[in-house]
């Protein structure tokens, strides 16, 4: 078990250990242990060296307690105070505006032990003078409970970052402050986020807060302090934040951006060299100087580590790629030339070819496709007839905007594998997205099979939407290594999608697909001119993935593109044609 998991465990015994009456000496013991494994080098290296009750605050009480959860992943003294208090009474706990008493009472007097109990006690107004309860403590509660239900839910990358950069602006627009940003989840680029952080520096940081708890946006101001706030908006979603002096920029702005489990190893590499990391700077234990940075370029610097990108701070190995120099330069939206997936009127789409091709111009572009649905998507997929009247038009206009326009379509695969149009329709075109639109619930055999035989397919250059997810839909079951696997062996691209209802691939099955040596194409899957800037989503999972330039196809030039195709056709070397 990590020093994280340990230490949540320690802070349960310490909670219940309170509810249920403890002396305070007791339970403050379990939670100093718990802050001071946060901070420790590994749990197994101090039992190995027989080292853990060197540290402060483990005794040999505790330090039986820690090597009983390693081993067995819980404790018997936990148990037992589990047994005594339904383990629903940590959401009670949970709640902002609820203290231990108050929870303590509404416990041993109303029965109140889980969040429905209290919303329905508050809701019937039954807690009125309960516990000390009066009527702005009780404001305080209904806060509480928005705040707590609104971190059990998440919403979508999609909608939450355009709402973020909504109030960023409205920051900036009425306050003085600087340096304005997300942070979080969202600056991660996490498929879907619990809260949106948002980060500023100010020396008026009160004329901040103020402008931020005035917003229009806010359904409900759930805490106003000196440097920090939080309010909640419609839908559900609570936005924090934080405002502090300039100097601790840098180390606010990585504390707060996460992940939580980065943070844990990089404060981990911190102790092992007598340093304390925070958003307040880095604290050296032996001298007691604190240094602050500006940026989080100086964060990691003092740590003697490159930079780590946001969107690879995930504490899957990028600490110590960081720190031995093996860490990857990934890949950057400037650095993309071309889009591969877009539609228009002629399916889907709701813009037209010219407005297409003007919006891709727009986007300083060498080259993009117009990949309008095949023939299999019903009404509004192309004939064969239909596509070779659009590719005309497509070649009329294209280079007119100084754009190559590449003739392409967004092709059905059949439950069997082939595709949707035959071999002399393919051979026609520029570039073939392959997509999955039918029969998404086949078995995991028969869906590898599917994908595979379309990998093999030579007129097949990018599987589109490889696993069918979507907002609403985890996406189909095949054995992602046997399919990543062929698509890197045939010389076919994996595609990860940017419009926001997919986001597919996620940048964790990505990541596997790089390390099988594939190569990606970053779309947007655009049905609107407006919706181009989508590929942005794409270049985060990307990212999350440690995808570099050289991975991406359409990050290559438009002879590269040509190349790449050319050399699927031709098949490897003594192949027949």
């Amino acid at each position: 078990m990590t020093n994280a998991e340990i230490a949540r465990k320690l802070k349960e015994i310490r909670t219940l250990m309170e509810f249920a009456g403890e002396p305070f000496y007791k339970f403050m013991a379990y939670e100093r242990a718990a802050e001071t494994l946060e901070n420790a080098p590994p749990v197994a290296q101090l039992l190995a060296s027989d080292e853990l009750t060197k540290l402060p605050g483990i005794g040999k009480t505790i330090a039986g307690r820690i090597q009983e959860i390693v081993d067995t992943g819980t404790s018997a003294y936990l148990e037992e105070l589990s047994q005594k208090y339904p383990p629903t009474l940590f959401e009670v706990l949970g709640v902002s505006g609820i203290g231990m008493k108050t929870a303590q009472a509404l416990f041993h007097q109303q029965g109140i032990a889980s969040l429905a109990d209290l919303e329905a006690a508050v809701e019937a107004g039954s807690l009125v003078g309960v516990a000390r309860l009066g009527p702005k403590s009780l404001e305080n509660v209904k806060r509480g409970i928005l705040a707590y239900k609104g971190r059990q839910r998440r919403t979508p990358l999609g909608r939450a970052l355009p709402l973020a950069r909504e109030i960023i602006a409205y920051i900036q627009g009425g306050s003085p402050a600087q340096s304005v940003t997300y942070a979080g989840s969202l600056r991660r680029q996490e498929p879907s986020v619990g809260d949106i952080d948002i980060v500023c520096t100010s020396h008026q940081a009160d004329r901040v807060i103020a402008h931020f708890v005035a917003s229009e946006r806010a359904e409900a101001v759930l805490a106003e302090g000196s440097t920090k706030a939080s309010i909640w908006v419609a839908g559900g979603l609570q936005i924090d934040l934080r405002v502090l002096p300039e100097d601790v920029y840098g180390n606010l702005l990585q504390h707060f951006t996460g992940s939580r489990e980065h943070n844990i190893q990089l404060r981990e590499l911190a102790v092992r060299r007598d340093l304390r990391v925070s958003e307040n700077g880095i604290l050296n234990l032996a001298t007691g100087e604190n240094a602050t940075c500006r940026t989080e370029e100086e964060v990691y610097a003092a740590l003697d580590l490159s930079y780590i990108p946001p969107e690879m701070r995930l504490g899957v190995g990028e600490i110590e790629a960081a720190a031995n120099g093996t860490l990857p330069v990934p890949v950057a939206l400037s650095e993309l030339r071309g889009d591969f997936h877009m539609h228009t009127t002629a399916s889907d789409g709701v813009d037209t070819l010219e407005a297409m091709i003007a919006a891709a111009a727009a986007r300083g572009y060498e080259y993009h496709a117009i990949s309008d649905h095949s023939q299999g998507r019903g009404s509004f997929g192309l004939t064969p007839v239909r596509l070779r009247e659009q590719h005309a038009e497509i070649r009329a206009l294209s280079g007119r905007q100084g754009i190559k326009t590449l003739c392409s379509s967004e092709v059905d695969i059949r439950p069997d594998g082939s595709l949707d149009f035959d071999e002399s329709v393919l051979a026609e075109l520029d570039v073939v997205v392959a997509s999955v639109h039918s029969a998404t619930r086949q078995s995991r055999d028969e869906m590898t099979a599917r994908l595979i035989r379309a990998c093999e397919n030579p007129y097949v250059n990018v599987i589109g939407h490889p696993t069918g997810r979507s907002e609403s839909f985890h996406g189909y079951e095949f054995d992602f290594d046997a399919v990543f696997s062929a698509a890197a062996r045939t010389g076919t691209a994996l595609e990860i999608d940017g419009h926001p209802s997919h986001l597919d691939l996620l940048g964790s099955l990505a990541r596997r697909a790089k390390q099988l040596g594939c190569t990606f194409s970053l779309d947007s899957d655009a049905h609107a001119a407006g919706q181009l800037e989508h590929v942005s989503y794409a270049v985060g999972q990307a990212r999350r993935a440690w995808i570099e330039a050289a991975d991406v196809l359409n990050a290559r030039s438009l002879e590269g593109v040509r190349a790449f195709v050319a050399a699927k056709r031709r098949g490897p070397p003594g192949a027949q044609n």
